[in-house]
């Protein structure tokens, strides 16, 4: 109230009995001699520092918020993708067609109402029409570069895919050259919509329309490959098969041509193409079991050789990538026949080192083509058959011990493969239910 009270006395006051003089900042404000003096007032341009919320009907005042950046959205944008991205990826017009319908909806665009100079009309419509035409251009090459995913927020097995399928560093380098062309796209586009709306006649302003459309049509189909080749990288990366991580999967692996193929045909409703030469299988390949009314899944996975990992070619490190990256149960295929063209010391070779590297994985060995197994065990010629390793001359002959001989021709062995598989497949489901119950429930740290 006595503020209040002060504030109306200064205002009665006549302006030229105050003085104020602009001395030293502390000293403050004086008053003239013989004035009368009031209590000083300062006015400021305060910060809020009290902060209220309704509750039924009233303001409560709350406790001070600082402003602080969201870290919520900086977490979700950085937390690692599920895996299925491949499926959420935008549609990718081509090049071609992204043009021409920028140029027919530019070419519809009228100018303002309301303008009466022929001139001035003139220029306006062909500035509106060059920016609509950059606009029409330069907004899907934004969504495109915004909706595909960072590669290093991908599920670490949907990485690898894009690495080993696409080539190292392309994927990257196709969604550069698309923003470089967006980029490109708004600059030409702003220059000549600048231009045109700078013309002082009506032919100035149609010349620069002209130019401008031209302009803008060549950098597009100049640049437009870059549009193109994102289209066939989402071709590519849609038609990968897709992984449920809760879903119990098994995988067959093996060398080159051993018989997998074959296997997943009478395991699963897989249809993998069967030929008899090495890699016939050129990716990853899934099918799916359905036993006692539960759904499992069967991946068929390019041979391994027996070689260093550098020197594997991209197909065997998209076995090892499904291995590594993925919850599977691991069928190891066997072939000690001498058909598929790798000599049974070099499988005992690989699939010790397989079984070695991934031995937290549940394993069921399988030795196929049973119903042309020799008694006498199959020696190539550049291998050693005086070797006294014992266990090399018993995997010659019947494979690792606990095997299942099979036979896809006359049927031996699938239905005990079949029930075996089955009960791997449910113990698998019990590791990812456990799994799953361990990340909700932590442990806390003492």
């Amino acid at each position: 109230m006595s503020g209040a009270f002060c504030i109306s006395q200064l205002l009665q006051t006549s302006s030229t009995k105050i003085l104020l003089k602009t001395s030293k900042f502390s000293e403050g404000l004086y008053v003239k001699a013989g004035a009368t003096r009031y209590p000083n007032l300062c006015f400021y341009r305060n910060v809020q520092t009290v902060t209220y919320a309704i509750v039924d009907g009233s303001y409560v005042p709350s406790t001070t918020q600082t402003h602080q950046p969201d870290k919520t959205k900086e977490n979700e944008s950085t937390k690692l993708e599920s895996v299925g991205a491949f499926q959420k990826l935008p549609m990718v017009m081509p090049s071609v067609d992204i043009l021409y319908s920028a140029l027919r909806k530019a070419k519809r665009v009228p100018p303002t109402k309301g303008i009466a100079n022929i001139a001035k009309r003139e220029r306006n419509k062909g500035a509106k029409q060059l920016d609509a035409l950059m606009k029409e251009l330069a907004v899907p090459l934004r969504e495109y570069t915004e909706n595909f995913p960072k590669k290093k927020y991908l599920h670490p097995y949907e990485r690898s895919l894009i690495e080993l399928t696409l080539g190292d560093g392309n994927y990257e380098e196709v969604l550069r050259n698309v923003d470089a062309l967006r980029k490109k796209v708004v600059g030409v586009g702003k220059e000549h919509a600048s231009l045109c709306a700078k013309c002082l006649t009506k032919r100035d302003a149609l010349e620069r329309l002209n130019e401008g459309m031209e302009k803008l049509e060549e950098v597009f189909k100049c640049d437009g490959k870059a549009v193109d080749d994102l289209l066939n990288i989402a071709k590519t990366l849609r038609a990968m098969p897709v992984v449920d991580l809760e879903t119990p999967t098994l995988c067959l692996v093996g060398a080159p041509n051993v018989g997998k193929s074959s296997l997943v045909r009478e395991l699963s409703t897989g249809k993998p193409e069967i030929c008899n030469y090495p890699f016939t299988t050129r990716g990853i390949l899934m099918g799916h079991i359905a036993l006692n009314f539960q759904h499992f899944q069967v991946t068929d996975t390019p041979g391994l050789l027996k070689r260093h990992d550098e020197d594997r070619n991209n197909l065997e490190k998209l076995t090892l990538a499904v291995l590594s990256h993925l919850p599977t149960a691991i069928l190891y295929v066997h072939d000690l026949t001498g058909e598929c063209g790798t000599s049974p010391s070099d499988q005992f070779v690989i699939y010790k080192e397989i079984k070695q590297r991934f031995s937290n994985h549940l394993w069921l060995d399988v030795v196929s083509k049973c119903d042309i197994l020799q008694e006498a065990p199959v020696i190539f010629i550049t291998e050693d058959s005086d070797t006294d390793n014992v266990e090399l001359a018993r995997y010659r002959k019947m494979g690792p011990e606990g095997a299942i001989l099979v036979s896809v021709m006359d049927g031996k062995g699938l239905d005990e493969l079949k029930v075996q598989v089955h009960e791997m497949l449910v113990t698998q489901m019990d590791r990812i239910q456990n799994s799953k119950i361990d990340e909700d429930n932590p442990e806390p740290v003492t």
